[in-house]
């Protein structure tokens, strides 16, 4: 059952109605839906899996019948897209077949939707060589692997018609900041005093972090610098996330978020000051009670912060061996 429309108007006028959306099971996100004079905006699309596109069809027709908007998606005018995780584009596969509106994301994002099928053979690759690297390997390499294929296939390629760059301006109405490190090319969108954060900011979850070996773009680096440009905006008064609820109080969300990385980091150098170990091993420790897809996803963010220390000097791995050249040897890491 789709969950309730809601709506918020900004200061110009704009209306913005939340959609929400279950894009995986028992996982939900906010698609926003603006209206406006010539303005008809899509922000995301949803993942196009299971009850997502039927809960994306459900929203327009909430905001038909329950606020009196005459909308359909036939009427769009723009779709854009804050960045190029599957639940925020996947649905875009269903809305062609109802709007030629066009599509807008970010440059460095671009090759996921355009070239789908490459970006993902690539990804895939890169994602092998980390998980070696991490100390996975066997079967449970091989289950991770399979794990993370899993409906990525259902998606093919579409042409995405307008590109933007930090400080554009979409529509005179969107202001557009570019704050990778969850994505290489994810976007937040200021409207007047409403900030549609994507996956930058959310208010109950930290955004999931990914090492740049496996993307460029990606990582805890790129993540707080993104961070610290968003907490330089002033009159934010309203922030509408990808995920969750909204969020009143941008500043301390954002130190909240800080604060929170600053625990795992010290975690990390903690549990290395006790004993060499792998990324694997690392994950283990920290996570205790992860299954399914969540084990790659823990290995991945604990990977991300390895990643960080590693670049600034406050690890090193252990075990290198100039003379071997097998690029899946597992890295054992150490304070130093």
């Amino acid at each position: 059952m789709a969950l309730a429309v809601t709506r918020h108007v900004s200061r110009s006028g704009i209306r913005i109605y939340t959609l929400p959306i279950e894009v995986f099971p028992r996982f939900w996100g906010n698609v926003y839906l603006l209206l406006g004079d010539g303005i008809a905006t899509l922000v995301d699309s949803g993942s196009g899996l299971g009850s997502s596109d039927e809960h994306l069809l459900a929203g327009f027709a909430q905001v038909r019948d329950g606020w009196g908007e005459a909308i359909t998606p036939a009427d769009l005018r723009r779709i854009i897209i804050t960045h190029a995780h599957i639940d925020h584009f996947g649905g875009l596969t269903t809305l062609r077949q109802h709007t030629a509106a066009p599509i807008t994301m970010h440059a460095l994002d671009r090759r996921v939707i355009t070239n789908y099928q490459g970006r993902l053979l690539m990804a895939s690759k890169q994602l092998s060589l980390f998980l070696h690297r991490a100390g996975i390997a066997g079967a449970e390499h091989a289950r991770l692997m399979q794990m993370y294929g899993w409906s990525k296939e259902v998606f093919r390629a579409l042409p995405v018609e307008e590109l933007v760059e930090d400080g554009d301006r979409i529509d005179d109405l969107l202001d557009v900041i570019h704050v990778p490190g969850h994505c290489p090319g994810q976007i937040c969108l200021r409207l007047d005093e409403i900030l549609l954060s994507a996956d930058h900011i959310l208010s109950r979850t930290s955004p999931h972090m990914a090492p740049e070996t496996i993307t460029p773009g990606t990582g805890l680096e790129h993540y707080r610098r993104s961070l610290h440009n968003v907490a330089r905006l002033d009159g934010i008064e309203l922030t509408l996330g990808g995920h969750e609820d909204p969020i009143s109080d941008l500043a301390g969300r954002i130190a909240g978020l800080f604060a929170g990385h600053e625990r795992k980091i010290t975690r990390i150098l903690d549990l290395l000051r006790e004993q060499p170990r792998t990324v694997a091993e690392l994950s283990a420790a920290m996570y205790q009670n992860l299954d399914g897809y969540d084990v790659l996803l823990g290995l991945e963010e604990i990977g991300a912060h390895v990643e960080f220390l590693y670049l600034r000097g406050h690890i090193r791995p252990a075990n290198l061996d100039p003379t071997d050249e097998v690029p899946t040897t597992a890295l054992v890491y150490e304070v130093f």
